[in-house]
């Protein structure tokens, strides 16, 4: 599989729509968040760079913020559905350095998840009603800091 490195949204514009069976998206870099990333917009490229039974995977892993709902109102905000994986249950106290990943899966319908919609390891993410979508203009960090703090 080859790996394209560049500015994720700048070089996605320019390939051809449909061109990708599969985008993940990794930019992370321990709690730092591109958000550019992370918005209706993105999505919006995201889905037509993809190819008609494609998959967008986001790595939301942070231990300051709660994403996985983010991921889920920009798919939504775009016809899209999101799978979220916890990952494995893991004993932080004991593995200091260990984090159990949690990881979402964006389609345009459940059937293009294949075995992932079947497994008990992937939830399906409604968006939230009361949480505004984030876009270009607007985020909201308070918000996902709060939704963790909460969990």
């Amino acid at each position: 599989m080859p790996v394209i490195l560049g500015d994720a949204r700048l070089t996605l514009a320019e390939a051809p729509d449909g061109a990708y069976d599969l985008i993940i998206v990794d930019a992370f870099s321990s709690d730092a968040i591109p958000i550019h990333l992370l918005t209706r917009e993105a999505m919006a490229i995201y889905l037509k760079k993809l190819s008609a039974h494609g998959m967008v995977v986001v790595h939301v892993s942070n231990r300051h913020l709660e994403l996985a709902s983010v991921v889920a109102g920009i798919a939504a905000a775009n016809g899209l559905t999101t799978l979220v994986s916890e990952g494995a249950d893991i004993d932080e106290a004991a593995n200091p350095y260990k984090f159990a990943a949690t990881v979402a899966a964006v389609a345009r319908n459940e059937e293009d998840f294949g075995d992932l919609a079947q497994s008990a390891d992937w939830t399906l993410e409604s968006p939230d009603p009361n949480q505004w979508v984030w876009s270009d203009d607007y985020s909201n960090i308070v918000g996902a800091v709060i939704r963790k703090l909460r969990e």
